[in-house]
């Protein structure tokens, strides 16, 4: 489909992030390149241009059934643009603009929105772009997917709650964003409900207007966030703020009929691991810390706000699902995958990795389970998942098969950890964590990739690391021997 604005345009001009007009580029334009060619994901994220800020603005029909959402973001071209691309796949675009004026635009079937504005963008130049949609908010509950394939990841709505899981590269389905994890930005969310539905989202609440029965909060993060960590939430929830440890905020966005249950354990649990992981690894690396808790709730790690699932908070279930290990492992993202992100998706171990061997010395300082004994485990069983799915560092995308999971693994999760805890044995545990606060203290809030760890590696260890991490790292059958455990065994390929 090929068309230009016509409606809406002069509501979009009024609402974009200004910034000085573009210009025809002196050269000759040319189109961006409609992906940053990440191997896994080769039309994630969008070339030609930088994203510098965003505005992300939600409103919901009164039954939740539907919403229209507004991207509004700050750009700068890297090239002479002649067209530049969004990424978008499934919702209905309404109305386009670049610099207040209506652009042209299509959509592609493999989820870009391509725009070419009235005029070139010059190369350096700032210029902005307004995006409205509208979709449907579909209910997991009434029509729950069959298969695991058919789990579209994006904006899902369970009975009377509204919750994103965007991991990897679901946002686009919800809004024109540039989805990748190295385009992240600072974002400001606006949320408009009907009733007596409660939002929260990503960042601190910084205002509230109520015009009739419509209520609009805006949420704003100032640090930079990459969409697959968005997270916008809808429901009948109470939202408990606290003063947590040394100067961070709590905040906890749990169902009304379950908070008081839920909250004691739940702030407990946040206080321990938040002095657990800041022992180890440096203080907290933003000023907002939390949870989104619906009934349908996963285990996503979305920045400040961490989405679970509030049934398996309750007093009867926390210790049954080992809760606190799940909060653990999301809490421990936020210096791995959401302050330090993703150059490219074959870097998730990196964030996994270091997620799941966080949550093995939690469980250890528990008493539950040894670190030796959760990385043994981990070794027997490696060859099945590198057999299925490729090196720790460079899966195979078409190994993942149909879906929105790629490159979500054994080998990022197991391997990672893996990985990490053959380093530790390698380098001694106080020179691991060493390698660990360096690590996340020079990358804070910015985006860095397996070369860049190893090198840190290196560099505080004064040795060259990189043969030996790069044998665990991209091994495509059996990894080498684990320093200090020669008698430990492999099971074979399943």
């Amino acid at each position: 489909m090929r068309s230009k604005a016509t409606t809406c345009a002069a509501l979009a001009a009024a609402l974009l992030l200004t910034g000085p007009p573009a210009v025809a580029a002196a050269g000759a334009p040319a189109p961006g390149a409609p992906g940053i060619g990440d191997p896994l994901w080769p039309t994630a994220g969008n070339g030609g241009y930088r994203v510098e800020r965003q505005r992300l603005s939600f409103a919901f029909a009164p039954d939740l059934t539907s919403y229209t959402a507004t991207s509004r973001l700050n750009l700068r071209a890297t090239q002479s643009l002649s067209r530049f691309d969004l990424d978008l796949l499934g919702p209905q675009v309404r109305s386009v603009a670049v610099d207040g004026k209506p652009a042209d635009w299509r959509t592609t079937p493999d989820g870009e929105l391509v725009i070419t504005p009235a005029r070139p963008v010059r190369d350096g130049a700032r210029f902005s772009v307004a995006v409205t949609v509208f979709n449907t908010a579909p209910d997991l509950l009434e029509n729950p997917p069959q298969k695991p394939e058919d789990l579209v990841n994006g904006l899902w709505r369970a009975g009377d709650f509204v919750q994103l899981h965007t991991q990897p590269t679901g946002a686009r389905r919800v809004l024109a964003v540039s989805d990748h994890p190295s385009a992240k930005t600072p974002t400001t969310i606006d949320v408009t409900t009907s009733g007596k539905a409660t939002s929260v989202a990503n960042g601190r609440l910084v205002a509230t207007a109520t015009v009739g029965d419509r209520t609009t909060r805006v949420f704003d993060e100032p640090r930079p966030i990459a969409t697959e960590l968005l997270q916008v939430g809808v429901g009948p929830i109470t939202v408990t703020p606290r003063r947590g440890p040394d100067g961070v905020d709590l905040r906890y966005a749990l169902p009304s009929d379950k908070s008081a249950e839920i909250l004691p354990r739940l702030d407990e649990t946040y206080r321990t691991a938040l002095d657990f992981l800041g022992q180890r690894l440096g203080p907290f690396p933003g000023r907002i810390a939390g949870a989104y808790a619906t009934p349908s709730g996963g285990a996503t790690e979305t920045q400040g706000l961490t989405w679970l699932n509030s049934d398996q908070l309750t007093p009867e279930k926390f210790d049954e699902t080992g809760a606190d290990s799940v909060i653990a492992h999301e809490l421990a993202h936020e210096w791995f995958g959401n302050s330090v992100s993703l150059a490219k998706w074959g870097d998730l171990w990196l964030s996994e990795g270091h997620a799941v061997f966080y949550e093995w010395l939690w469980n250890e300082a528990k008493q539950r389970n040894t670190v030796d004994t959760a990385a043994q485990s981990a070794y027997r069983s490696h060859r099945s998942w590198i057999e299925e799915n490729g090196p720790i560092a460079a899966p195979d995308p078409a190994s993942f098969g149909p879906g929105d999971n790629r490159p979500f693994g054994s080998g990022a999760y197991q391997g990672g950890a893996l990985t990490l805890y053959a380093l530790r044995q390698q380098v001694g545990a106080e020179t691991f964590q060493r390698i660990e606060r360096a690590w996340v203290a020079e990358n804070h809030d910015k985006v860095a990739g397996t070369g860049q760890f190893i090198a840190t590696a290196s560099r505080v260890a004064s040795q060259d690391l990189g043969p030996f991490l790069r044998s665990w790292l991209y091994a495509s059958g059996t990894l080498p021997p684990m320093p200090g455990h020669p008698d430990w065994q492999v099971d074979p390929a399943s």
